[in-house]
């Protein structure tokens, strides 16, 4: 159990204390698009999210984009962030190791300097936990859910609140 027990779990990406991450030699963060950063169905970033990596990326931080939805989509959403070098995988498989691989393999991370940040805990937590990268659980942005998610979020319950109660 304690594997889907995410290191951090906050309230959003804009909650994390990137200092402290950078301070800790993070310097490769991985992202979950679909509802860590956008709902599913938004095509493109926030412009708050593309500030946000443009500052990342100002502080040295490598990003990458790690999803298990459609290239269409991913690719979609990348385009937006193409100017700031940032990477992405879809179809990743998640919380399978060929896709977190690929993104750290784009980055050129390792294991000990990466991060991955996602609204999952059975793909994004999972992921990062058997694979030993940090993980950081964020809360969904958006209540809407591909059908298959929405099965998903009641065990999750579940684990999130052994993981309050442990």
């Amino acid at each position: 159990m304690r594997n889907l027990f995410p290191d951090l779990y906050l309230d959003s990406v804009y909650d994390i204390d990137y200092n402290s991450l950078a301070a800790a030699g993070i310097t490769n963060l991985i992202y979950d698009i679909d509802n860590t950063l956008a709902p599913f169905d938004t095509p493109e970033p926030f412009p708050h999210t593309l500030e946000l990596f443009a500052a990342l990326r100002g502080q040295g931080f490598a990003i990458a984009l790690l999803s298990n939805n459609k290239l269409a989509r991913v690719e979609g959403f990348a385009a937006a962030l193409a100017h700031l070098g940032i990477s992405y995988v879809a179809k990743a498989g998640k919380p399978g190791r060929r896709g977190l691989d690929a993104a750290m393999g784009a980055m050129g991370a390792s294991r000990g300097n990466t991060v991955l940040i996602g609204d999952q805990v059975f793909t994004d937590v999972w992921c990062a936990r058997r694979n030993g990268v940090y993980s950081i659980l964020v809360k969904p942005v958006s209540r809407r859910d591909e059908p298959a998610v929405k099965l998903k979020r009641l065990p999750e319950k579940l684990v999130l609140y052994l993981y309050t109660k442990l």
